[in-house]
C-alpha cells in the first residue's frame, strides 16, 4: 500500500471517530428510562460532584522513524520500540452527569534522547455505572512537544552554528494530538467521601508534528525560552499514528 493510501486509511478513521465522539456527547439523557428499564442497576446513580487523580504508566506504538534514523546515525538513543510513560491526570464529573472532563500531562520515562511531553483535554461518557465499575469512552484533544539536545556528534551545519553562537544547540517541534480513547475504573474501596481504585485504557493517538527547528534555550529571569536559529532544517519530520494503553491508580473525592 503507498504511503498516499495509508494516510487517506488514517484520516478516514480519524474522521469516524471525531463524528461518532460528536454523537455520543449530543445523545439525549435517558437516565430516568434507563435505571426503570435496566433490571441490573441495583443502585442509585451517583449524584454528587466528583474530582479524581489519576496516575498511570503509558505504553505506546507511535513512531516517526525519520528522526530515530538521524538519532541512530548521530549516535544518540532513539525510542524504544514500545516506549514507556507516565501520565497525571485531573478530572471532574459534575453533579448528576454521566461525563467526566479532564485535564492531563505526561512524558516518556524509558531511556532515549529525545524528549518527550504532553498536555491534553478529554471529554468521556459513561456508559456503563456500576457500583464498583464505569467503563467510558471518548475524546482528548491537545499538544505535545519534542526536544532533542545536541551534545554529541551533529552536522556539519549546525556544528559550526553551535561554534558561532557559543551555544549547546537543540531541534524542537510541537503538535497537534487528537486522542479517541476508552477507559475502564474499578473502585473496590469506597466510603462515602473517598474512593480508591485502579483504571485502564486504550486510545489510538494521532500525532501531527511541525518541522523541527534548530536553536538554544536562553534563561529569561526564571524562566526559559528557546531561541531559534532557523526555522527550517534538513532533519525530517513525519505524523505519527499509533496506540497507546494505559494502567494506573485512581483516587475519587466527593461532594454534596
Amino acid at each position: 500500500m503507498t504511503s498516499t493510501g495509508c494516510m487517506g486509511n488514517h484520516f478516514a478513521m480519524l474522521t469516524a471517530l471525531l463524528l461518532l465522539s460528536v454523537l455520543v456527547f449530543a445523545q439525549p439523557n435517558n437516565d430516568s428510562l434507563y435505571r426503570s428499564s435496566n433490571s441490573l442497576h441495583k443502585y442509585e446513580d451517583d449524584s454528587t460532584f466528583s474530582v479524581l487523580f489519576n496516575i498511570s504508566t503509558v505504553f505506546t506504538t507511535a513512531k516517526d522513524p525519520k528522526i530515530n534514523n538521524f538519532l541512530t546515525k548521530y549516535g544518540y538513543h532513539p525510542p524504544q520500540n514500545i516506549p514507556v510513560g507516565i501520565n497525571l491526570e485531573i478530572a471532574t464529573i459534575p453533579f448528576n452527569s454521566k461525563m467526566m472532563y479532564s485535564l492531563q500531562g505526561g512524558t516518556i520515562i524509558s531511556t532515549q534522547d529525545i524528549v518527550s511531553a504532553h498536555f491534553t483535554l478529554g471529554a468521556y461518557r459513561r456508559f456503563v455505572e456500576r457500583k464498583h465499575f464505569w467503563f467510558l469512552a471518548g475524546l482528548g484533544l491537545g499538544t505535545h512537544g519534542d526536544r532533542v539536545v545536541l551534545d554529541g556528534n551533529m552536522p556539519e551545519s549546525f556544528d559550526s552554528l553551535a561554534k558561532a553562537y557559543n551555544k549547546l544547540l537543540s531541534l524542537h517541534r510541537t503538535g497537534f494530538l487528537v486522542e479517541p480513547a476508552a477507559r475502564f475504573f474499578w473502585n473496590p474501596i469506597q466510603t462515602k467521601k473517598i474512593q480508591l481504585g485502579l483504571f485502564a485504557g486504550t486510545a489510538y493517538d494521532f500525532g501531527f508534528n511541525t518541522k523541527w527547528k534548530l536553536g538554544y534555550f536562553k534563561e529569561n529571569g526564571q524562566f526559559t525560552s528557546f531561541k531559534r536559529i532557523r526555522n527550517t532544517t534538513n532533519v525530517q519530520t513525519q505524523k505519527e499514528f499509533g496506540w497507546a494503553f494505559t494502567d494506573g491508580i485512581s483516587f475519587c473525592f466527593k461532594f454534596d
